[in-house]
């Protein structure tokens, strides 16, 4: 049996109370320079789109089963991925500032410092990539890792941006 990974990448609660004071604070201005109605009614709206904006953000899931890899409405299968890394938190900030990930299919979200990255084998992908956010790099990497040992791959390279292949790629490290 395949192992299975789930993830959603919702806020955690400093981000919903840094939104929620934004959010009251705006309501606030408008409500001290608009009439009473208006002001409520305009409070009520900026909160409604706060909790919608932070519920929205946070709807993304990572799911990893017996076919493929699919984060949000986006899926690729195991035999178009060729490797992959977890990344700690200064991994992550270095990855997601490189130069040479800027075709990469990125889905990262500020309040989640660390993630992983697939690296793709599949030449007709415009990504050679996939950097993710994850809370945990280590469980999603090794069920990645897991269901690559499985998968029927082809031995293709994915072409980098500067047409090399990205097997040739250095994965980044850290500067000290």
């Amino acid at each position: 049996m395949s192992s299975h990974y789930t993830e959603r990448l919702s806020m955690s609660w400093p981000w919903w109370l840094i939104a929620g004071l934004f959010a009251v604070s705006i309501a606030i201005a408008v409500a001290a320079w608009t009439p009473p109605v208006v002001g409520l009614v305009a409070a009520v709206i900026i909160l409604a789109v706060t909790l919608w904006a932070g519920l929205a953000a946070g709807a993304t899931r990572i799911r990893a089963d017996d076919q493929a890899v699919t984060v949000g409405g986006s899926r690729i299968e195991w035999r178009w991925i060729d490797r992959v890394r977890a990344c700690d938190t200064q991994t992550m900030a270095t990855v997601t500032h490189s130069r040479h990930q800027i075709d990469a299919f990125i889905v990262t979200r500020p309040w989640i410092s660390t993630g992983v990255v697939l690296r793709l084998a599949d030449p007709a992908d415009p990504h050679p990539a996939w950097i993710l956010s994850t809370r945990h790099p280590q469980e999603l990497a090794a069920v990645v890792q897991d269901h690559l040992h499985q998968a029927d791959r082809p031995a293709v390279a994915h072409p980098g941006p500067t047409g090399s292949t990205l097997k040739e790629t250095p994965w980044p490290t850290r500067s000290t």
